[in-house]
């Protein structure tokens, strides 16, 4: 009888386990701004990041982890969705776009349809609804909150919380530099007593130009994340304060890189390339058997892979409509073979269009748009412009090394391809795209970055005008898969074409300067301005398209011919384009003649025609503030004469 009672005790005692084990976990993600794996678990010299460091000796470090874009809403629309925002059509930073929940829904709905109580935002830190859309299926039970957020769930109730730590942001260092405020309200601030890193003390990674205002700056940038480092430590004490820490999966990731320029907004390894830290208690470990506490590992894994991830750790299924693959939990994949970038716009940016494929050795870059320069982004200038003349300064006297990084940062164009050995050649300095040693490893990614596009149904070979455009009466997503408003393999083809800045390919940009798709005649046009004075045989077709219907198309015949001598045909086209109907296309103008320079002087007077009130897309930084924010630096471009160019067009070197 003792023998059958401790056998049913036992059996109870087992199920008991069992419906323990099988009950889902609470899951934390902690996010932190703008930085790039600078912490001393990563092995970098200039961190004080102890918090971190012991969180990561009790977890997982991975190595290898990539956000889909080098800044921060096309990577967080990724994280909530589990898709590419080039599929998704959220690539664009700060834009407004459509996602129909009816195809698409945030892992957070998912979790909360599931029985989670779901947050954003809590005490310690603050919400991050950045998303480049405005997601309609509820993915969060609160947003924001000066409590502690998960003591809001039902009893029992398991919760997935994501909470932000914003000190890290760009805008937040760089204060201390002449001219710069102190320190934004938004941000906790950091007193005088308490700055960790001194400037004579910092080691610069030697893609930056090692001067006393980067070390200045690079100091400051370790300050705040020394900084979020104990806010960090804030948060873990509360959940283990209210005896949570064994039930909790906790989560640490940047969201993009740093904020220095060849960071945050460039698609270089420092772009995209983020923290990814993992804590998993003892409780679950066997949802995670291969995530040993302590270890590190190489397996790639991209911003897409997050959403899988949460529902496979939940236990709940994963739909088929993300891209991603689970990196942990019961439903983990195979490690994937690559990860992919994208780079388009960031604020009141140059226009630009840069793909990324890494695989575990060597880094891919594909420049759609290479008569763009690298210092393409105002946004820099405006946050650091000391340091960056400093620099530029340095460079035009050819006092830096001869790599490609900070010698010809300033250049006023870029290589189509760009391949890095990460094992040789970490800091990205040397580009062996030209090499005859690495040729096959060049076309092999070449060949994965074009699949994953078409695969992908890119949308990002389209512009800014024709995606809003094109998607009126529907989603980007579904706009994309319609092969007659996104013609991709057509596109890439013209790109291509457009893309091989040879002279011999010049009657064939004219033919497709007539094709019927006005996204096609926009690339024939680009293809004949990256050829520069060499596009002379071309005058009469540009002459023509000056009259084009696709008001992107016109503008970019007009850019080419005000390098070909023809400023006085071209120059009204541009004028008419400052009040275009569309505050896009304003705001592209607008840079346009910033490139183009005094040779298109007669604009200057209409400049704040830009401003008229009533055009399309004038909400957010997307248009009408980018609009407002550039007509300054078009006036001193325009202004300024060849022989006493403007501070801001000086930044360029031939």
């Amino acid at each position: 009888m003792k023998t059958i009672l401790t056998a049913f005790l036992i059996a109870i005692f087992a199920h008991s386990a069992s419906a323990a084990q099988s009950a889902q976990p609470n899951i934390l993600l902690i996010t932190a701004e703008d930085i790039s794996p600078h912490l001393g678990c990563y092995g970098d010299a200039n961190a004080v990041t102890p918090h971190l460091d012991t969180f990561a000796a009790q977890g997982v470090r991975f190595n290898n982890c990539y956000s889909v874009h080098p800044c921060c809403s096309p990577s967080r629309s990724a994280l909530a969705t589990g898709v590419y925002p080039t599929r998704l059509g959220t690539f664009q930073h700060r834009a407004e776009m459509w996602v129909n929940p009816t195809l698409v829904k945030c892992f957070p709905t998912l979790l909360r349809e599931a029985g989670y109580y779901t947050f954003n935002g809590s005490q310690g830190g603050t919400a991050k609804l950045d998303y480049e859309f405005k997601p309609k299926d509820q993915p969060w039970s609160k947003i924001g909150s000066n409590g502690i957020e998960w003591r809001s769930r039902a009893p029992g109730q398991p919760f997935f919380g994501q909470i932000n730590l914003f000190c890290t942001h760009q805008s937040q260092y760089g204060q201390r530099m002449p001219g710069r405020k102190t320190v934004d309200p938004g941000c906790y601030s950091v007193p005088p007593a308490d700055i960790v890193h001194h400037p004579a003390n910092i080691t610069v990674p030697p893609y930056l130009p090692d001067t006393p205002a980067m070390r200045e700056i690079w100091a400051e940038y370790h300050d705040r994340i020394t900084q979020m480092d104990g806010y960090f430590a804030t948060l873990l004490k509360m959940l283990a304060d209210d005896g949570l820490a064994d039930d909790t999966l906790v989560f640490f990731i940047g969201d993009n890189g740093h904020g220095m320029p060849g960071g945050k907004a460039w698609i270089w390894d420092q772009g995209p390339h983020v923290p990814l830290l993992v804590r998993i208690p003892k409780k679950w470990a066997h949802l995670t058997p291969h995530a040993k506490p302590g270890t590190t590992t190489n397996r790639l894994v991209s911003f897409v892979d997050f959403a899988p991830t949460m529902l496979s750790l939940a236990g709940v299924e994963i739909p088929g409509y993300m891209q991603g693959v689970a990196f942990l939990g019961p439903m983990a994949g195979e490690p994937r073979r690559y990860v992919h970038a994208a780079r388009d716009f960031h604020d009141n940016a140059d226009f630009d269009t840069s793909r990324m494929v890494r695989d575990d050795r060597f880094y891919y870059i594909r420049n759609f748009m290479p008569q763009v320069g690298w210092d393409a982004i105002q946004y820099s200038w405006q946050k650091a412009p000391y340091m960056l003349e400093e620099w530029r300064q340095l460079a035009q006297a050819g006092k830096l090394a001869a790599s490609i990084r900070p010698s010809c940062f300033f250049h006023m164009s870029k290589p189509v391809e760009e391949l890095y050995d990460m094992q040789t050649d970490p800091w990205q300095l040397h580009n062996l795209a030209a090499d005859q040693q690495h040729q096959a490893t060049r076309e092999r990614l070449r060949v994965e970055c074009e699949r994953w596009m078409m695969e992908n149904r890119d949308l990002g070979l389209l512009s800014q005008y024709e995606l809003y455009t094109r998607s009126t009466k529907d989603s980007p997503l579904e706009m994309g898969m319609d092969p007659k408003r996104n013609p991709l393999r057509q596109l890439l083809d013209a790109a291509n074409l457009a893309n091989q800045r040879d002279p011999s390919a010049i009657p064939r940009l004219c033919e497709l300067l007539q094709a019927d798709d006005s996204a096609v005649r926009r690339w024939s046009a680009i293809g004949l301005l990256a050829l520069g004075a060499k596009a002379a045989p071309s005058t009469a077709t540009l002459l023509s398209a000056l009259k084009d219907s696709a008001p992107d198309v016109s503008m970019t015949a007009a850019e080419a011919l005000c390098g070909l001598g023809r400023a006085d045909e071209a120059v009204p086209v541009l004028i008419a384009l400052l009040s275009h109907k569309d505050y896009i296309i304003r705001h592209e103008t607008i840079l346009a003649l910033c490139r183009i320079g005094p040779v298109a002087q007669a604009a200057l007077p209409h400049l704040d025609e830009a401003r008229t009130p009533g055009a399309e897309h004038s909400e957010g930084l997307w248009s009408f503030d980018n609009v407002v924010r550039d007509i300054p630096l078009a006036r001193a471009c325009l202004g300024a004469t060849p022989d006493t160019p403007c501070k801001t067009r000086q930044r360029y070197i031939p």
